[in-house]
């Protein structure tokens, strides 16, 4: 039983990394296409009479490319984490969000771990987790949201 259990851990922490990376990708593409770096290439091309603009066109492709095969790669990790366990059933919860279901399934089933999901008018289901360590000791704990800026709207 401890091997699926660190299977599933090992699959959420390859989830974790690529939702870095696909972040860290996503502001790269955003500062080549951003207006700056646009008044920027034009500017050398007034001074100089040509730019980089080819080879930023291609930079811009192979980030493209980079965010596909990530976004392969991260559904494919979903399957195998969605595979290796059953579907995380809250009693009251019909379709919890994604994120905060996948929260729930790499964590539920650890020693010390505790949860409560409650429905927030405003920012939707929330999951309100505490976990412990083997001397009752709290290791962590916090909540997740369903929209979390939701309150921002206001």
């Amino acid at each position: 039983m401890e091997e699926p259990l660190e299977a599933r851990r090992e699959y959420a922490q390859l989830l974790r990394l690529h939702d870095r990376l696909r972040q860290q990708l996503q502001r790269i593409r955003d500062d080549l296409d951003s207006p700056g770096t646009n008044k920027l290439l034009r500017e050398m091309r007034r001074r100089v009479g040509t730019g980089p603009e080819t080879s930023l066109g291609d930079v811009a492709a192979a980030i493209e490319e980079a965010l596909r095969a990530l976004q392969l790669a991260e559904s494919e990790a979903h399957q195998a984490l969605e595979s290796n366990g059953e579907e995380v059933e809250v009693e009251g919860v019909e379709n919890l969000p994604g994120r905060l279901a996948r929260f729930l399934a790499e964590r539920k089933d650890s020693d010390g771990f505790s949860y409560e999901v409650v429905q927030d008018p405003v920012r939707g289901w929330m999951i309100l987790w505490k976990e412990f360590t083997d001397e009752g000791r709290i290791r962590g704990y916090g909540q997740f949201y369903e929209r979390p800026y939701a309150w921002l709207d206001d």
